[in-house]
């Protein structure tokens, strides 16, 4: 009888110890299957909220996708719509805490924009303007004093929808945008630390000269811009090439760190989703310089484009762009692809801030570059001059006097080497005028 116990007690304890490694192994191979599509540590493939909620028809969020957006909650109207004296940061807090949760990049989405901003605004006086703008970032600062990314700016290009409300940050000004520039600094004085970008819609199709124009003018000026964000939703039907030309165009006119901001193939043909995501998403994504995509929306029928056509999951199943994104997403060249910002943080705050953006030959110009890091510590900084070495400043203020030669534009370059030997750059120019 003892023996026929313990015979009974080893094999059942032999088939508990099968079931906990199947469970485990289940429990893996789910959360290889339905884990974060991306794998990267060091970019995101993001979303955003879908009307108002983070998890969305039983779905975890975290379980696709690892950054997050809240597609509404976070406007200036939705906010403060109401009234100068009433905050509704309900849904701003719903998603910014998910990601503190779970461990993810939240975007703050976005500060000023000439849309979904509070009507009150318009029967105020310039001076009660700008006392409204500035309570409005120290609230948000207040609450989220710690945002890692913000959209400053939103849809300035002439012709979309910059805030009629310009004049009370000093409108265009000298260089055309004063206005945006002073947003970069307000918001860079709140927020050191976060990634602050620069957004806009058709800068890949239709407007690409305008965008490089009006974000070249703000870097060019020292504005404290980190990124440029292309929102991406004119590209359901763009051939491939003419995508890649104007990607690689408006790189190389900035030199700066890209996100692509608000992705979206709006299509009810799933062949021709698939085929535009397979060509785009890792033409984008296997760049050093993007720092990571956010798709603007995944559920079919809840999106923003004709009938939510561009969502990923319709009645509850995966479109083929969905199920071909996760699976490249685990691909070698996907897992590998490097991130200007490496950790998805910003460690170097570099601007090169000139005292002018034009000067006549023989005039001296006074530049100045502002350098700091997050966490680690400044060695030296150098400034060039088209290609020629200034002398090292190891101590701020780093500031030059410089005499460029010739008529025409002028590369001015940034380089702030840490004590660890990390380099970080910043491209600026400046422009000679003809006599």
């Amino acid at each position: 009888m003892k023996l026929l116990t313990k015979l009974l007690f080893t094999m059942l304890s032999a088939l508990c110890a099968q079931s906990i490694v199947a469970q485990t192994a289940n429990a893996t191979a789910e959360k290889a299957i339905y884990g974060p599509l991306s794998a990267n540590t060091h970019k995101f493939l993001g979303n955003i909220t879908t009307s108002g909620r983070v998890n969305p028809d039983g779905l975890e969020y975290a379980s696709l996708w690892n950054q997050l957006t809240a597609e509404n909650e976070s406007k200036w109207g939705s906010v403060q719509g109401t009234s100068l004296d009433q905050f509704n940061w309900e849904g701003t807090d719903r998603a910014y805490q998910y990601c503190r949760a779970h461990d993810i990049p939240f975007k703050f989405h976005c500060l000023l924009w000439g849309a979904q901003y509070p009507r009150w605004m318009d029967s105020l006086s310039v001076e009660r303007q700008r006392q409204a703008i500035e309570a409005w970032m120290d609230a948000i600062h207040q609450r989220y004093p710690d945002l890692p990314m913000i959209d400053v700016v939103n849809e300035a290009v002439k012709g979309h929808q910059p805030a009629p409300f310009r004049a009370a940050l000093g409108g265009e000004g000298q260089t055309g945008y004063d206005w945006i520039i002073r947003a970069f600094e307000m918001a860079h004085e709140r927020w050191p630390n976060a990634i602050l970008i620069y957004n806009d819609y058709n800068t890949f199709r239709w407007q690409k000269d305008e965008f490089i124009q009006l974000v070249r003018t703000l870097r060019d000026a020292g504005a404290p811009i980190d990124a440029y964000g292309c929102q991406s939703h004119e590209l359901t039907d763009m051939p491939f090439e003419a995508f890649r030309q104007a990607m690689t165009d408006i790189h190389d006119a900035l030199r700066m760190p890209m996100y692509c901001t608000e992705y979206d193939i709006a299509t009810e043909s799933d062949s021709l989703q698939l085929a535009q995501y397979q060509q785009q998403i890792p033409y984008m994504w296997q760049q050093d310089y993007c720092a990571g995509i956010t798709l603007w929306g995944y559920i079919y029928g809840r999106t923003w484009t004709h009938n939510g056509n561009s969502g990923l999951i319709r009645q509850g199943q995966e479109r083929p762009a969905l199920t071909w994104l996760r699976q490249y997403m685990q691909t070698p060249e996907a897992r590998k692809a490097q991130s200007p910002f490496p950790t998805m943080e910003k460690e170097a705050s570099l601007y090169i801030k000139p005292s002018a953006l034009s000067l006549s030959a023989g005039d001296v110009l006074t530049v100045t570059v502002r350098a700091r890091l997050r966490t680690k510590t400044i060695d030296h900084v150098d400034l060039y001059l088209d290609g020629i070495q200034l002398p090292t400043r190891r101590r701020a203020p780093y500031i030059y006097q410089v005499v460029p030669s010739g008529a025409g534009p002028h590369e001015l370059r940034a380089v702030l080497t840490a004590t660890d030997g990390t380099r970080y750059e910043r491209y600026s120019f400046i422009e000679v005028k003809t006599e």
